[in-house]
């Protein structure tokens, strides 16, 4: 069996005729009836009956024909991939983004890089505690999009566009205020109330120094979605983006603290980053090109 042969028969069931079908594919009828009488008999199977004045497909003809579509298909996407690698294009992009980010702001510029290159796969990678740069320092990720402060630049070599701005904020929830009787302006009026946050950083940082506070009773997570389910079941007070938790600030479920004697709202910068040693791609560049556009519009 042979793709020309899944051609001719392909053609012939669409068009219902061996007469057009040899036009089509530039063959005289002659050799084509002789072509798919071997493709049949090659198969052992009856595809095609003769129906008026058309050609139409058996039971089995009509079971086979998506089969033999794909497979054309297939061999069409071989070569148009074949020609994407050749022109030096990308197979794989990783993009890695760090949950606190507004996801949205960078849609448009992975579907239009998607469109431009529908031959290479586009990974998107959620991550956390700063993993979207530990991607790139491990060769991971081709770009990211992280918070960021200049002392990362010792970490490695990094070309870097600013992006954004994010907001850690400290909240609790409502109900856990019933036993207070005004809003808790420090610290340590919170002390018998579990302090949620996270685990650790992939990148070395110290979380009690940032925040100012080394409380005595913990429960710590390792992503936003835990510790917002924590939060709104009144599990304790934490520090957790507001970008995640705006509708249930505006609908009063949790409390936003300002607290006098600990950092009770961090506040950063967002970047574009990636490695300046890591050879780049056309695609890369182009979804560079389109993040910085969208950051500076």
């Amino acid at each position: 069996m042979t793709l020309e042969q899944l051609r001719m028969f392909v053609t012939v069931a669409e068009h219902g005729s061996i007469a057009r079908a040899a036009e089509i594919l530039h063959k005289t009828q002659p050799a084509l009836s002789i072509a798919i009488k071997r493709f049949q008999e090659e198969l052992q199977l009856s595809l095609l009956k003769k129906s008026a004045n058309r050609l139409q497909l058996t039971a089995d003809g009509q079971r086979l024909l998506p089969h033999c579509r794909y497979l054309l298909r297939q061999e069409k996407d071989i070569g148009t991939l074949a020609s994407h690698l050749k022109q030096g294009h990308e197979s794989k992009i990783e993009f890695a983004f760090d949950t606190i980010c507004q996801q949205d702001s960078f849609f448009d510029a992975i579907i239009t890089t998607q469109q431009g290159f529908p031959q290479t796969e586009l990974y998107l990678s959620a991550v956390q505690r700063l993993g979207a740069i530990q991607r790139l320092i491990d060769g991971t990720a081709d770009i990211a999009v992280s918070p960021w402060t200049h002392s990362f630049h010792e970490l490695a070599s990094f070309e870097t566009q600013p992006f954004g701005r994010f907001e850690v904020v400290a909240v609790i929830h409502q109900r856990l205020l019933k036993e207070f009787n005004r809003l808790p302006t420090s610290s340590s009026q919170l002390r018998d109330i579990p302090l949620l946050m996270p685990q650790s950083f992939d990148i070395d940082l110290n979380i009690e120094k940032v925040m100012g506070v080394v409380p005595s009773s913990t429960i710590r997570t390792n992503d936003t979605t835990t510790q917002k389910g924590l939060l709104l079941r009144g599990a304790g007070w934490g520090y957790i983006p507001h970008n995640t938790i705006t509708e249930e600030l505006q609908a009063g479920t949790l409390i936003q603290l300002v607290l006098d004697d600990v950092t009770s709202s961090i506040r950063g910068e967002i970047n574009l980053v990636r490695e300046k040693k890591r050879p780049r791609g056309p695609v890369a560049t182009f979804l560079w090109q389109a993040l910085t556009a969208m950051a500076t519009s």
